[in-house]
């Protein structure tokens, strides 16, 4: 009798034991899946970034608290443009003509904006070793830019108020707006195509080249960087404001950013013009 009484009790015991791990394993197994499934893609061609590396086991070492998200950078937007094409479900910092560009072929939505220097608006600027080449826009040939061919001939015919030249002129493509600056003191470019903020940067990093550079023109405000959404991510956006509203001083300067906000109404309808 008490033979079948402790075969019961271990049966019935071992039922459980594997009901339970049975029942533990989808759950453990989301969890898995659901931190791969959210990556958050970064490629800002804007920043000063030298150590992507270290950007990335920081921000990595912050996001391991929530369990949900992992950072992936990216040194190229090439790259950048088909992991978002392979991965429907992510997010991703990007800049404003990054947003662009990738929200033509994606269901993309803005959720933040950066702050750099006290400011969400940036513009871009056209300078150069010419003084004033007036209607002469052969001098200005070619033009660097680390943004792509058609957003950069669309901010020249903003600038220089002629499509027709816009639509023509030479441009060589940089990876970052450091880069396209560089060339122009190599005499690789005559002009370049640039952030404010990278030529107050340029200051420190070459203050000879910075004085020898002229402003011809400047373009339409545009957003710092963007914190968007592809895909369906709405149970976990709550969760990535917060993240990233409160994220450490020392990765918002690795970010060259002084912090985010949520994005309102009127910062959309800039970043989404054309």
């Amino acid at each position: 009798m008490q033979s079948q009484i402790l075969f019961r009790f271990k049966f019935v015991t071992h039922t459980l034991i594997v009901m339970i791990l049975f029942n533990l394993t989808p759950f453990l197994a989301s969890r898995s899946e659901g931190s791969e499934k959210y990556p958050i893609y970064f490629f800002s061609s804007e920043t000063n970034i030298n150590n992507f590396v270290s950007l990335k086991k920081e921000f990595d070492g912050y996001l391991s608290k929530s369990g949900y998200f992992e950072f992936q950078p990216f040194k190229d937007s090439d790259t950048f443009e088909r992991h978002v094409q392979k991965n429907k479900n992510c997010f991703m910092i990007l800049s404003n003509w990054c947003y662009r560009k990738i929200g033509r072929q994606n269901a993309v939505r803005p959720i933040m904006v950066g702050i750099r220097e006290g400011a969400k608006y940036q513009k871009r600027v056209l300078v150069s070793n010419e003084k004033n080449p007036g209607a002469d826009y052969g001098k200005l040939e070619p033009v660097a830019s680390s943004s792509n061919i058609e957003d950069t001939r669309s901010v020249l015919a903003d600038i220089l108020k002629n499509k027709h030249y816009a639509s023509s002129i030479r441009i060589l493509t940089v990876p970052k707006d450091v880069d396209a600056l560089m060339s122009v003191g190599f005499e690789m470019a005559k002009a370049a195509l640039v952030t404010e903020y990278s030529i107050n940067n340029l200051k420190m990093i070459d203050p000879v080249l910075h004085s020898g550079l002229n402003l011809l023109g400047e373009g339409e405000k545009s957003l710092v960087l963007i914190l968007a959404e592809t895909g369906n991510n709405e149970k976990h956006n709550e969760k990535i404001v917060k993240i990233i509203k409160n994220m450490p001083d020392h990765i918002k300067r690795m970010l060259d950013l002084d912090g985010w906000q949520v994005i309102k109404p009127a910062d959309i309808s800039i970043l989404e013009e054309k």
